[in-house]
């Protein structure tokens, strides 16, 4: 990706928030790209709204642990789908919310980053992928199925919840991205109603990064690799 790219793709969220929502396809295309990890790796799933810290989490997180590899999927599809609206006569501001975009594009980008997340669950490695989900947090068959899929790699999904309407106002605005009233609003309330898979751990944003940082590394107990990991949710000890 270009570095003029970078920006235009930070202002992406119009089309998004105002277009029609279709998870089937992106899940249909996660679920075959999914692979086999090995024994002791562990796929970590970092989604949430834009602007929440998905990606300067990632990048702590990386610092932090030893042996471990991160996706971000906004890096490597962002220019991909730019290019593809550009040769489709759109403007960038309108690429993520065509239909062409939820049948055709959103599946490739959310299916090559996650290939390339398997590729990479050998030995004891951490890998983290960084990308919304949006409308397929709530789909239990894509989680479900990927645990099953990732098998005997393990697989938690975090899910980073936005912070209060300013804060979150503020840091979209910081990094470019639109920020405007009534817009923002309409926005915030788009992308923070959509179902979150039960299995999924929230972390609230709210705080510095952090403090968003260690409620995530809390997240990542030390598994067994002999014992298989529940589907959903583990059950709070007493």
């Amino acid at each position: 990706m270009t570095e003029a790219s970078l920006p235009d793709s930070s202002r992406l969220g119009g089309g998004y928030a105002e277009s029609h929502h279709d998870p089937g396809p992106t899940v249909e295309a996660v679920l075959a790209a999914a692979t086999a990890g090995e024994a002791c790796s562990h796929l970590v799933v970092l989604a949430g709204p834009p602007g929440v810290g998905k990606s300067a989490v990632g990048v702590r997180l990386l610092d932090l642990l030893p042996n471990s590899f991160c996706v971000d999927k906004d890096l490597t599809a962002s220019g991909f789908i730019l290019a593809a609206a550009r040769t489709a006569g759109l403007p960038v501001a309108e690429a993520y919310g065509t239909e062409r975009y939820w049948r055709e594009l959103r599946p490739l980008e959310y299916a090559c980053s996650l290939s390339t997340a398997c590729a990479n669950l050998i030995g004891t490695r951490i890998v983290f992928t960084i990308g919304g989900w949006g409308p397929e947090l709530g789909v239990d068959r894509l989680w479900t199925g990927l645990q099953k899929r990732l098998f005997p790699a393990r697989l938690t999904v975090v899910h980073l919840e936005a912070p209060d309407l300013e804060t979150w106002r503020r840091r979209l605005a910081a990094r470019g991205s639109r920020s405007d009233s009534p817009w923002f609003e309409s926005f915030a309330n788009a992308v923070t109603s959509v179902p979150v898979w039960d299995g999924a751990i929230g972390v609230p944003t709210d705080g510095p990064l952090h403090e968003v940082v260690a409620s995530v590394l809390a997240c990542l107990p030390q598994f067994d690799p002999l014992e298989p990991e529940p589907l959903g949710r583990p059950e709070a000890s007493t």
